[in-house]
């Protein structure tokens, strides 16, 4: 039986962080350990592995930021278009948070998808010196999982440039359209519907929701792929980590 040294113990908390904070991922227990690696090689995978996790978590949070912020931004038009003032204003204010909080996302996005390829290519590159056959295999399949979601985040982040415009003429839109309701600018509700329907561009904003929609599933989608090779990377690795 193998002791656990303060390299194996971070590998292990890599590991683990990477399959379960970032997803969700739940997995079996680790096996018994029944091999030896040295410590140095420990050392190495775990911070390349502690590299894809911290950096896929930032992937992660900004597309869900955006993801949140497009729906926030969705529910105040549906109350919108009825001329609901009193329905826009208590939505306005979770929309404008999270709006502030996907603005910052768009805005880093491209950085952080670069920075995760660095780590998945840093992953690649890990010496694997003492891992079994099984071992190595399950650690390139998540390699080669990472960049094929890697693929769809450039996908995504491209639709992101082209599409978040319309999302920040909404959220303008939203907050005159709010402000003029609340001065007393429309005489009924039927009239502020009115005003509201003539301020937004409803093709567009149709056109955008659907790139934006159609570029958020396949990005979960190869995300989906990644835990699947993430939990069998954790089974083939569990001897390491006791």
């Amino acid at each position: 039986m193998t002791t656990r040294t303060p390299r194996a113990t971070r590998l292990a908390a890599a590991l683990t962080a990477l399959l379960v904070g970032v997803t969700g991922c739940q997995n079996r227990e680790p096996t018994k350990p029944n091999v030896v690696v040295e410590t140095r090689y420990l050392d190495a995978l775990s911070k390349a592995i502690d590299a894809v996790n911290k950096t896929r978590a930032r992937v992660v949070a900004d597309g869900n930021a955006i993801s949140r912020a497009a729906a926030a931004l969705d529910d105040v038009d549906d109350a919108a278009v009825t001329g609901d003032r009193d329905t826009v204003r208590g939505r306005r204010a979770t929309a404008s948070t999270a709006f502030g909080k996907a603005q910052a996302a768009t805005n880093r996005l491209g950085k952080d998808v670069r920075a995760y390829r660095t780590a998945v290519d840093g992953l690649a590159r890990a010496p694997r010196e003492g891992l079994d056959p099984t071992q190595n295999a399950a650690l390139a399949d998540v390699v080669s999982a990472a960049r094929a979601e890697l693929s769809q985040l450039r996908d995504y982040a491209t639709v992101m440039a082209v599409v978040w415009g319309t999302y920040q003429k909404l959220d303008e839109v939203q907050g005159l359209w709010l402000t003029r309701s609340l001065g007393g600018w429309y005489r009924d509700q039927r009239e502020a519907a009115g005003a509201y329907g003539v301020l937004v561009d409803r093709p567009v904003l149709a056109k955008a929701r659907t790139s934006l929609a159609g570029a958020d599933r396949r990005r979960l989608a190869a995300a989906r792929l990644v835990d699947d090779q993430l939990a069998t990377a954790r089974g083939a690795l569990a001897s390491l980590l006791d």
